[in-house]
């Protein structure tokens, strides 16, 4: 997939570059996290288009979007929304628990800021998918919230706050306009040995699939094995768990692969929503 050919990126579409920067960091290691950051700067663009030179620009956009959804359209990550929704978030995920991991270990540098900072702007490409679940919204305040909080500090010399207390909301506003500074080449830090991709650990937040409503004129099914009763509604959530659990061993992350397979048979063995 080749990077597009675009104009000078207008003053009035600024608050989009985020997403196109970090399209630029995956546009080789995860092309479909690039297409899907590029779009979600397009759609978020269209919302704030002021004049001719805004809309030359966001077309350029739109022609090479469409161009590479065709030219990936083999890809479930592109032409499947719920497994690109399930990869999205896996990635999303991935990144915040590293940064996590190192913030509580008291690692206060670049990398971590920058991992905190690539988490939130793609728990905010999610929205493609459509409106955010509570938790995940919840993810991106903190993941923003930090990003913010400890550039801030790096940059006065301050010790950074014991993390997660409750993030302040004029401070993640604030955060969307930050420039930190960072070239594309900046890059988590792995352990010696392993990816931190493969290394996860649990966020306090979990990452739940949205929730499904069935119509109400769509009537609940009996299995014949037994008298549990599986609703459409639980059909298509054990289905969103076998995609993310899918999703997850692509990059060998068993633990996440096993928790979602398991959440799938619970939905249909004892119609829990997990």
């Amino acid at each position: 997939m080749a990077p597009p050919s675009l104009p000078a990126l207008p003053s009035n579409l600024k608050s989009i570059q985020h997403y196109l920067k970090i399209a630029m960091d995956y546009e080789t290691r995860d092309p479909p996290i690039s297409y899907w950051c590029r779009l979600h700067a397009l759609q978020t663009g269209l919302n704030i288009k002021k004049d001719k030179e805004d809309l030359s620009f966001l077309l350029a956009l739109m022609d090479w979007l469409e161009k590479t959804k065709q030219e990936m359209k083999v890809h479930e990550t592109v032409s499947d929304e719920i497994v690109a929704q399930a990869h999205m978030e896996n990635v999303a995920v991935k990144l915040f628990n590293w940064a996590d991991t190192e913030d509580r270990h008291k690692h206060y540098n670049k990398n971590v800021v920058k991992a905190f900072y690539s988490a939130g702007m793609l728990f905010d490409v999610c929205a493609v998918f459509g409106e955010l679940n509570e938790d995940v919204a919840q993810q991106k305040k903190y993941a923003k919230w930090r990003a913010a909080h400890l550039h801030n500090c790096l940059n006065s010399g301050e010790e950074p706050s014991e993390p997660a207390p409750k993030p302040d909301d004029q401070v993640i506003n604030d955060s969307d306009n930050l420039e930190y500074g960072f070239s594309s080449d900046v890059k988590p830090a792995e352990p010696a040995g392993h990816s931190y991709a493969h290394d996860v650990v649990r966020p306090s937040i979990s990452v739940q699939p949205k929730p499904v409503t069935p119509p109400s004129s769509v009537p609940t099914y009996v299995q014949e094995s037994s008298s549990v009763l599986v609703t459409p509604e639980q059909i298509v959530q054990a289905q969103k768990h076998c995609k993310y659990a899918s999703s997850a061993l692509t990059y060998e992350d068993v633990p996440t692969a096993i928790d979602n397979l398991q959440k799938a048979l619970r939905v249909l063995q004892a119609g829990q929503q997990s």
